[in-house]
């Protein structure tokens, strides 16, 4: 019993080991259990933590940044109301700002001075407040009103809109006016303009340019007395040195007196340079438009500057067959820009060719034309293609010895010219291979001839620069061209070596150039000049030639018509009497105007040449006597060397049938006198 009570008692004791056992074990793997979680917890905790510090720690510096940039904007803010404090301040009128309800923000020092202010006065002033107490000082003159009802007044503007401009006397005499405009959110800006400064600085701008006026007519004149008195002298030089070279009897006298007529003409481009100049600075450039030829204008500038041609330099003209030929402008100004450009490119040209080149492209108020002057010579590099158009410009690639040919001055007037007539000058240039020179302008134009039906075929020996612009032209209007004579009618050069001349075998021979039908061995059917006329052209192609007008001549004046001739300078009147000598006149060549008018009365002259600027009596006030004289006056000529439209117009408006500058050309007077002795002449019988 004994025993089985032990044995039982030890499995107990067993059995409550065991539970006790598995109770520590649950028990050690609940702590853990726990002791996981409390440290995955802990480090939670601490990620959060760290996580937590470092956005506290980006927080507080942006929020520094943030501190440091609003005192940054705060100082600049600062800067810029203190700058435009000052500013206000350092007005001369006077500023200030009202709120909407009438009380003063801000005012500048001079504002506040207009209404008398003192210390009580400042911000939060109400504006009634301050017109009140200003009229109740004498600031300002009120008139019979009380200084409440004129504050009220005043101050109840600001409701219009817009608010009208305010005019007040102060007591000191200024004229002040208050110019009010309303902003946005209902505050009132109010400036305040002396009226007395503000006529005073119009009237010294208006003094200042009434003395610039003074200047520029005062320049002028000098220029105008400048060039007369240059002329003078220039026209006796010029005019002996022409009549030594006329009579030289050996080639060294003829050179001395070329070279003394060739000094003579570069200081009169000098001259007329420097007028020209003075002209468009003032802007009194004056414009003559009529109608006339521009092919035979440009025809004529060719001809006339293509004689400074250097030896082996061929000159042309390509003007288009289809294009239009009488245009409405100043053909006078137009020729002397091209006259400048064409002067230029003979100059510089040593071989190759100078090209005027037209291009006409219809516009709205008539054709759109480009004058183009293209030279083979040295080109102008493209960093000094602008300072060639500057007054005295020269392009520094130029020679010393041609760069002291003309004044520098040429471009700057053509350019000038070209501004006045609407349009403009350019250039396009490639330093060895030449310069275009383009004057630009637009002209009401005539519509062109129709063209006539023309041979299919042409044959054009492209010999030389001449026969090559022709056949370019008539290709331009789809005329087809053979590289073998006899397919149809052949231009020939009459310029080429004899070799080069061409059989017609049949077809129409037409001569181009100098050298008559001679030339072609009697086969020419017409001999045209070398760079012929559209309308020539055409005529010469059409089948069959027209019959060829002769060239009228100009009338002799026959026997010996009787010339009164007035000038005060010996030299001039020695210069008239040779120029005059071999010419089929009878001539007196007196002092001044009042001898001129005696001798018009002891004897009527057939025709009156008048010096305008002679003492005692000068060229007007005698041509006025001789007309008072003699209702039926004697054609009157003019000499002058006062340069200029103005003078041309007073001339005109005197009586005289034409006017010549000085220098006086031989050629130019007798062709004058011979036109005026034409007019004069009576009518043939009726036939």
């Amino acid at each position: 019993m004994d025993g089985g009570a032990a044995d039982t008692r030890f499995i107990q004791e067993r059995r409550r080991r065991l539970v006790a056992e598995r109770t520590l074990e649950r028990t050690r793997g609940e702590l853990t259990r726990a002791h996981a979680a409390l440290v995955a917890n802990a480090d939670r905790l601490s990620r959060r933590y760290l996580s937590q510090r470092e956005t506290n720690l980006k927080l507080t510096e942006r929020q520094a940044q943030v501190l440091e940039q609003r005192k940054e904007a705060a100082d600049r803010a600062d800067r810029a109301r203190r700058r435009l404090w000052h500013a206000l301040e350092a007005m001369r009128d006077g500023f200030a700002v009202f709120d909407a309800q009438g009380r003063l923000v801000a005012a500048n020092t001079v504002y506040l001075q207009l209404f008398e202010a003192d210390s009580t006065i400042g911000p939060g002033s109400n504006a009634a407040e301050m017109f009140a107490l200003a009229a109740e000082e004498g600031a300002f003159d009120i008139g019979e009103m009380e200084p409440e009802e004129w504050a009220e007044a005043h101050t109840a503007r600001w409701n219009a809109d817009p608010i009208q401009p305010l005019q007040l006397h102060h007591y000191d005499g200024r004229v002040i006016r208050l110019q009010d405009r309303r902003a946005p959110d209902g505050d009132v800006v109010s400036l305040a303009v002396a009226v007395t400064v503000e006529a005073a600085h119009a009237e010294a701008l208006s003094d200042a340019r009434d003395e610039a006026e003074a200047m520029a007519q005062a320049k002028a004149g000098f220029l105008a007395r400048m060039s007369h008195e240059i002329r003078t002298p220039m026209n006796g030089v010029m005019g002996l040195a022409d009549l030594l070279i006329e009579g030289a009897q050996d080639d060294e006298t003829s050179l001395y007196a070329r070279t003394i007529r060739d000094s003579a003409e570069a200081l009169l481009s000098i001259v007329n340079d420097t007028l020209d100049v003075s002209k468009i600075e003032a802007d009194k450039v004056d414009l003559r438009e009529a109608v006339f030829d521009l092919e035979a204008m440009l025809g004529d500038c060719l001809r006339l500057v293509g004689q400074t041609a250097k030896p082996g330099v061929e000159v042309g003209l390509f003007y288009p067959l289809d294009a239009p030929i009488r245009v409405t402008g100043d053909a006078g100004r137009i020729r002397q820009i091209v006259t400048n450009l064409l002067g230029n490119a003979f100059r510089f040209t040593t071989e190759g060719h100078v090209v005027i080149r037209v291009t006409a492209t219809p516009a709205a108020d008539g054709t759109t034309l480009v004058i183009a002057v293209e030279d083979t010579g040295p080109g102008i590099p493209e960093a000094e293609q602008d300072t060639i158009f500057e007054a005295f410009g020269q392009a520094a690639s130029s020679t010393p010895e041609r760069a002291a040919e003309g004044t520098g001055l040429g471009l700057t007037i053509s350019r000038g010219l070209a501004e006045r007539m609407g349009g403009s000058l350019s250039l396009s240039s490639v330093p060895g291979q030449g310069s275009r020179f383009m004057l630009s302008v637009s002209l009401p134009s005539e519509p062109p001839a129709p063209l006539p039906a023309l041979p299919a075929i042409i044959h054009v020996p492209p010999v030389d620069l001449a026969a090559r612009l022709v056949a370019e032209r008539l290709t331009a209007i789809g005329v087809s061209l053979s590289d073998q004579p006899g397919a149809g009618p052949t231009i020939q050069s009459l310029t080429a070596p004899p070799a080069q001349l061409l059989a017609a075998q049949g077809a129409p021979l037409i001569g181009l150039g100098l050298g008559g039908a001679e030339a072609l061995g009697g086969r020419a059917t017409l001999t045209l000049p070398p760079d012929p006329p559209g309308a020539t052209l055409m005529a010469a192609l059409s089948t069959p030639p027209p019959a060829v007008s002769p060239t009228p001549t100009i009338a002799d004046p026959g026997g010996q018509p009787y010339l009164l001739m007035a000038d005060d300078n010996a030299t001039n009147r020695l210069l008239l009497d040779r120029m005059m000598r071999d010419t089929p006149y009878e001539i007196r060549i007196v002092t001044d105007g009042q001898e001129a008018f005696e001798a018009y009365r002891d004897r009527r002259p057939d025709a009156v040449v008048l010096d305008i600027s002679m003492p005692r009596m000068d060229g007007f006030e005698a041509a006025a006597a001789m007309q008072d004289h003699d209702a039926d006056c004697a054609p009157l000529l003019a000499l002058t060397a006062h340069a200029g439209d103005e003078m041309g117009n007073r001339l005109l408006v005197a009586g005289f049938a034409a006017h010549l500058n000085k220098p006086l050309k031989k050629q130019d007077l007798l062709d004058a006198l011979t036109a005026a002795l034409d007019a004069q002449a009576p009518a043939g019988p009726p036939t």
